[in-house]
């Protein structure tokens, strides 16, 4: 009996290991599949108000959290993290053909925010994230460029310290159609450029795809001045790809 239970404890250790007895574990098709509950401490309060947000966002950003506990992530997901541009992109898994690309954008979260809920993420030690934050921010006249990307570098740092092997990038803040906000745009994507480094991580910019030469948004690429036509979706998703399929062919 001694012998049999000496057996049996290394193979529920395997079973579990990564979210330990947090992890439910299911029989398919003769196949083990182990899904991580994540603890409902790891995600922000209801009663949690982000400074910044808008009354609209102060319901909706609680509203998303539901959404996300209803569907968490998994280990091993892609994460696409930021605010109503990575939204509305809708389901990034079909547009870049992989199942286990997740979508974590809240409409009209701020870097504030996206603070708040990185448990989630950083529990599940994610392959990679594509953070894409900050336009929010720059819109309120009491944030600045320095602080908007301080808190995206604070971002990439949580996740890195929680998550050392997660592959991350962050995206550039897209142009609007806004003249004044252009110098606070370049002076934030100047920023992040400056302190990317490869162990913490990869900038791509993606606002020279969607920025005409005055360095506002191409008309054809906007609905309204800021959010994106599908046009533009399909523009950043192809430009994407190198990095994304880059990203898996080398795992």
């Amino acid at each position: 009996m001694k012998k049999r239970i000496a057996f049996i404890l290394p193979v529920i250790l395997l079973i579990y290991i990564g979210c330990i007895s947090r992890n439910k574990v299911f029989r398919e098709k003769q196949t083990i599949i182990t899904q991580c509950i994540i603890p409902d401490s790891l995600y922000p309060s209801p009663a949690l108000v982000i400074p910044y947000h808008s009354d609209w966002t102060k319901k909706h950003y609680p509203e998303k959290i539901q959404e996300f506990k209803k569907q968490p992530l998994q280990f091993g997901d892609i994460v696409f993290l930021g605010n109503s541009i990575t939204e509305f992109g809708g389901d990034w898994g079909k547009r870049l053909n992989s199942p286990i690309i997740k979508n974590r954008g809240i409409s009209g979260d701020v870097t504030a925010g996206v603070l708040q809920r990185l448990g989630e993420v950083y529990y599940v030690k994610p392959k990679a994230v594509f953070l894409l934050i900050g336009i929010n921010d720059l819109f309120n006249p009491k944030l600045s460029s320095d602080s908007t990307a301080a808190n995206i570098i604070k971002i990439v740092t949580i996740i890195h310290k929680k998550s050392p092997h997660t592959k991350i990038y962050v995206q550039t803040i897209l142009p609007t159609s806004t003249q004044t906000m252009v110098d606070k745009i370049k002076k934030t994507n100047d920023i992040l450029a400056s302190n990317a480094r490869p162990r913490l991580y990869t900038l791509i910019n993606i606002h020279v795809l969607l920025a005409d030469d005055q360095d506002l948004i191409k008309k054809e690429y906007t609905r309204d001045g800021v959010h994106l036509t599908e046009a533009a979706y399909v523009v950043w998703v192809d430009y994407l790809r190198k990095y994304f399929n880059k990203y898996v062919t080398s795992q």
